[in-house]
């Protein structure tokens, strides 16, 4: 009896567990593929996977969990890094407070789980074996799109072998660092959402081919996986802007019977999917939550007071957790710990000269004075409310401000970040902040907009504006695409960004808006093979010759970095050129896919040499033999 045939037999002697199977499919990942591609995330993040600290401000998310997994919601003791005071921290009421909350609390699981494996076995052990069962997991799925069992016999004795290997070549894991291996575990998680998020989202859309590489681009074109495992809010944003445009489309599929509750349904998860995301990042929470309602609203095909209340239930609902940690923390409901230690004291002088200026007013004019009064909690509540708004206003001019008054350094964060003579940024230190189109050369296929945007006419009818599923999701992309730019506009170029880490939403969004252009999507629809092998080559071809090109000629990370930023741009170039003429036609489709497949390649070599050689952080990686070959490199 075959593999297969024993799997056929098992599943019709348990149709129970067959159900229940597809149903977990069709919630989480949409189906066998999606599990596939969530699979073969996870594989990938935990190879490129360094149990260390990258960033500080990553200190204070481990120390804020470390106290809560104590039962205390102020930082009680730095177990990590040099104190409370790190970067991120906020001091109120004469405590140090984390940031974050959301993952943090989302990562108690993990510690208590990474607890017991560490009370059984080795946790170093325990996290390789896991990181096999998600191989092995990956091959039987591999199996079942392919002819015979041979890719899952053989998948399963490459698999033995390498958990072999790295137990052979393994070394003690620092078991006192726990709480930072959950942090980095749950965003691994979620950041492996990413992807399957997107390929649903795409597979709607058109097909599940074109679902396929659109997460084959996002995962290997953009610097996913390099921010999947570390305690920061960047990979978890990508996760969330992907989520509300999936909630946004099945809002809008054509209504018949069930389906219209449906609609109802991921019309309101995507505000409370915004909502839940405010306890990890409030401010991009709040821009998020105005480009939804900007696009969502006017386009709606139901606004009645009773849907509308129904979101409204469903958002307070997922705003509950950001307000009572907020009441918690600074007695404030719309006061994340974030801005406590900016505002804290502004607002308490504030606070002090509205009651001086209210004691004025009522010795002049005592009748103006009674009627306000009893209207000064209403009025308290909407000014606490239209706060936030105003400073996101604000900081939305200011963004429109820089660029039209500093293009030098809107050019530097988008484009080009440093000098092609040098390797020293304006601090005189090494630069290694790459730019958004050094990071992702792929980006620059959003240059195929123009002639799509020039052949545009405008509707002639009422129900012309009309707007479809895809065209609501492709308004909200664009919406909240030129919010992240003008919210980050006014601090950008910063340093430690490595890959414009604070413009991390504009990755899912851009890959999301060029995929969705008809040259695009025409040329990897007819030559998808040709994009897979071409991304193949670069990497395995193209990565050898940067690897001796590195070793030989390159002095210091700065140097390897300008490489990188200028092969990106080297082949950004050509790509920009396809994308402005639009065609996908016979040759000019293989060639576009062509550049494709090699802008990703460009940035996979980045990926993996960034990981394993440039930032190999003390041979901290999880997986052994990963550890071997960084050692084994040393380009310089």
């Amino acid at each position: 009896m075959t593999a297969t045939e024993f799997v056929g037999r098992l599943r019709q002697r348990t149709p129970a567990l067959s159900n229940t199977r597809e149903t977990v499919y069709s919630v989480l990942f949409g189906d066998r593929l999606g599990l596939a591609v969530f699979l073969a995330t996870v594989v990938l993040f935990g190879l490129l996977w360094r149990t260390a600290f990258l960033i500080t401000d990553s200190y204070t998310l481990a120390n804020g969990l470390y106290s809560l997994s104590n039962g205390q919601l102020a930082m009680t003791e730095a177990a990590y890094g040099p104190g409370l005071d790190t970067p991120g921290a906020n001091r109120y009421g004469g405590q140090w407070y984390a940031r974050n909350y959301g993952v943090v609390v989302l990562s108690l699981p993990a510690v208590f789980v990474l607890d017991l494996f560490t009370a059984v076995v080795e946790l170093r052990i325990a996290l390789v074996a896991l990181w096999s069962l998600a191989l092995l997991a990956l091959v039987v799925q591999c199996s079942h799109y392919t002819d015979g069992d041979w890719v899952l016999y053989g998948g399963t004795v490459a698999v033995l072998g390498l958990f072999g290997l790295n137990v052979t070549l393994a070394q003690p894991l620092d078991a006192g660092r726990t709480h930072l291996y959950a942090l980095q575990l749950t965003h691994l998680l979620i950041a492996a959402f990413t992807p399957v998020v997107f390929y649903r989202l795409l597979s709607r859309m058109h097909t599940r081919r074109l679902g396929l590489l659109s997460a084959v681009v996002l995962t290997a074109g953009t610097p996913l996986a390099f921010w999947a495992t570390v305690p920061k809010r960047h990979a978890v944003t990508g996760t969330v802007v992907v989520c509300i445009a999936y909630c946004l489309y099945r809002s809008r599929e054509p209504a018949d019977g069930a389906v219209i509750t449906q609609r109802q349904t991921f019309r309101a998860l995507g505000y409370a999917t915004v909502g839940l995301y405010a306890w990890v990042h409030a401010p991009e929470a709040l821009l998020l939550c105005v480009a939804l309602a900007l696009v969502d609203i006017p386009t709606a095909p139901d606004n009645s007071p009773r849907t509308l209340a129904r979101i409204g239930i469903v958002f307070a609902l997922s705003l509950l957790p950001f307000i009572i940690t907020n009441i918690a923390i600074s007695g404030s409901p719309v006061k994340p710990p974030r801005v406590v230690s900016r505002v804290g004291s502004l607002s308490g002088n504030t606070a002090s000269g509205a009651s001086g200026s209210g004691g004025s007013v009522g010795g002049g004019s005592g009748g103006s004075g009674g009627l306000l009064t009893p209207l000064a909690p209403l009025l308290g509540i909407l000014e606490s409310g239209m706060r936030p708004l105003l400073l996101l206003g604000g900081e939305l001019v200011s963004g429109l401000k820089t660029l039209q008054q500093q293009p030098d350094d809107v050019y530097h964060a988008f484009v080009r970040s440093g000098s092609a003579s040098g390797a020293l940024d304006n601090t005189g230190e090494e630069s290694v902040n790459l730019s958004l189109l050094e990071s992702a050369p792929v980006l620059v296929a959003m240059l195929g907009a123009l002639p799509v945007v020039r052949r545009l006419r405008l509707p002639s009818s009422m129900a012309d504006r009309t707007l479809s599923a895809d065209r609501v999701v492709d308004a909200f992309a664009i919406t909240a695409f030129v919010g992240v730019v003008l919210l980050y506009n006014s601090r950008l170029p910063l340093h430690a960004q490595v890959t414009a880490r604070y413009l991390f939403p504009l990755y899912p969004l851009g890959v999301y808006l060029f995929v969705r252009l008809p040259a695009v999507r025409g040329s990897l629809a007819d030559h998808w093979d040709v994009f897979l092998w071409t991304v193949a080559g670069t990497v395995l071809i193209g990565g050898q010759v940067t690897v001796v090109f590195v070793a030989l000629t390159v002095n210091g990370i700065g140097e390897a970095f300008q490489l990188h930023a200028l092969l990106a741009l080297g082949i950004a170039i050509p790509l920009g050129i396809w994308a402005l003429c639009g065609r996908s036609e016979d040759r000019a489709g293989q060639a576009g896919t062509v550049l494709l497949g090699a802008a990703t390649g460009v940035a996979t070599v980045f990926l993996l040499l960034t990981t394993v050689e440039y930032y190999a952080l003390g041979d901290a990686h999880l997986l052994p033999m990963m550890r071997a070959l960084g050692e084994l490199l040393a380009l310089y």
